[in-house]
């Protein structure tokens, strides 16, 4: 024990630990910028893997007492060589990989790791591959390679996302106000009709002229079917800038604030009433005051 590095493990003990523990790692994603900051190329390097030869991110975990600018320093020497790598200050993102399929995080059927991933400026250097890289090639961020390790495309997409998010994120922002603003005008849909239908139902319903009964019994159905199409066509346009808002936050690695809503935790007629749709009961009903409305006007207009 007191001949090797404290920092490593021997076969045996590694083996222990990935089996029970999360394993701390460090990827590096080698990158060059175009002249506006954007992500053109990503460096990948060719490995052996449980999968078989894929390409994926340098990298690697991270040993006891080193810091995380330290163990990638150390990996990039290992698989690319001797080259001064420039590695970014802040973390893009941090991966996950699980023994067993878990989307969307990756998978490492030998073990449970937990990656933080940088960016890395390689300059000019001459790369030789070495240790678990059998090769490196930069890629295209249009071009990039099918065979990647399960979680490499991930990291990928947020990287490119990131990449032009300053300018994006104008256009996040304000879809994000556009789905509030359809979700707020289609729940004042049918308060507001509701007030305009009883107005106009006690009027037709009332002791007033037939001509005057059978105007506000029209009217009103008139305000039951606007109000429908009206309410359908702010729940079509919240519904779909919601998926909008939740492609854009999976593919770039974001909190998922639009994923789909959890079943409700309650049972029985409670937990069912729940789980219906509220907008759906909404345009029910008002197409109940509808057809209300069109038999009040018939039996007006009938004199009965």
């Amino acid at each position: 024990m007191t001949s090797r590095p404290p920092a490593h493990l021997t076969d045996d003990e590694f083996s222990w630990a990935s089996r029970h523990l999360p394993i701390a790692c460090v990827d590096i994603l080698p990158v060059v910028r175009d002249a506006s900051g954007r992500v053109a190329s990503v460096g990948l390097i060719r490995r052996d893997s449980p999968f078989g030869p894929v390409w994926c991110q340098v990298g690697g975990r991270l040993l006891y007492g080193e810091t995380l600018d330290e163990g990638a320093q150390r990996h990039i020497s290992e698989t690319l060589g001797d080259v001064a790598a420039t590695v970014g200050d802040e973390p893009f993102f941090v991966n996950e990989y699980f023994p067993q399929p878990r989307p969307p995080h990756g998978v490492d059927p030998r073990k449970h790791a937990v990656a933080v991933c940088f960016t890395a400026d390689l300059g000019d250097a001459r790369i030789t591959t070495g240790g678990e890289a059998t090769d490196f090639a930069w890629f295209n961020v249009d071009a990039l390679p099918d065979d990647l390790w399960p979680g490499t495309r991930r990291m990928l997409d947020v990287m490119v996302g990131e990449s032009g998010w300053r300018d994006e994120g104008a256009s996040y922002d304000a879809l994000v106000a556009r789905e509030v603003s359809h979700n707020g005008l289609m729940w004042q849909t049918p308060t507001l009709t509701m007030t305009a239908m009883a107005f106009l139902m006690t009027i037709a319903l009332g002791d007033g002229s037939q001509w005057g009964r059978a105007l506000a019994a029209l009217l009103s159905a008139t305000v039951a079917l606007v109000s429908i199409q009206l309410m359908l066509k702010h729940s079509y346009n919240q519904l779909t800038d919601a998926n909008a808002l939740w492609t854009i936050e999976r593919s770039r690695g974001m909190r998922q604030v639009h994923a789909p809503t959890p079943p409700s935790r309650a049972r029985g007629a409670i937990g069912w009433l729940q789980r219906r749709r509220s907008r759906t009961w909404w345009v029910a009903a008002l197409g109940l005051f509808g057809l209300a409305s069109i038999v009040v006007l018939v039996l007006a207009i009938l004199g009965v």
